[in-house]
């Protein structure tokens, strides 16, 4: 049985034929992990990054599913009866091994990883917090020492204005990251200082 789980970083976990029924997962990072056989009837799915993630013979009956990143996944004779999928972000995904999907409000697809235009302040703050561990481990801002996250950024500056991201973002030198795992939890975070006036 596989037990609900919150803000963890369970990149390249294996899970094969478990169950996960009535179980919530909440801001998890399955970066790539692979789901077999694994039964996620009636489960809350929130918040977590799928990059890479293989799902084969998995079941989200019922499941509720929202804010959830699928980057560049494959799904193998999944089913999705009567699951609801909101405000979620799939890139690079084919979707067509999903029986009975269905996509509800403000779930977005994009066919390509978006490509995003960074300002010379922001790429100076990026360099900055590219010695954080928290992010650089959860790859939230950049994949590699070379190369940006450019979904995350992209999404990000679907949220905030330019300058507003780059001194949110170097907000987060005051902060613990270590609960930032995946990109609706630093989203949040963002906001949150946004919202308590930080800046």
């Amino acid at each position: 049985m596989v037990k609900s789980v919150r803000c963890r970083y369970l990149a390249k976990s294996h899970i094969i034929n478990c169950n996960a029924q009535n179980q919530s997962f909440i801001y998890a990072n399955f970066r790539g992990a692979i789901f077999t056989k694994v039964k996620f009837n009636n489960s809350t799915i929130t918040g977590c990054d799928f990059w890479g993630t293989t799902f084969k013979d998995c079941d989200f009956s019922g499941a509720r599913i929202s804010d959830c990143v699928f980057m560049a996944c494959k799904f193998s004779n999944c089913n999705f009866t009567a699951t609801t999928i909101n405000y979620t972000t799939i890139v690079n995904t084919s979707l067509a091994e999903c029986k009975n999907i269905s996509l509800a409000e403000r779930t977005t697809i994009y066919k390509n990883y978006p490509k995003c235009i960074l300002s010379e302040e922001l790429k100076a703050t990026l360099e900055f917090l590219k010695s954080n561990k928290n992010l650089r481990t959860y790859k939230l801002l950049h994949i590699s020492d070379k190369k940006y996250n450019e979904l995350n950024l992209f999404l990000l500056q679907q949220r905030f204005t330019a300058k507003a991201l780059t001194l949110l973002l170097m907000e987060l030198v005051n902060h613990s990251t270590k609960k930032i795992t995946t990109y609706k939890k630093l989203e949040r975070q963002l906001k949150s200082f946004e919202i308590g006036g930080t800046i």
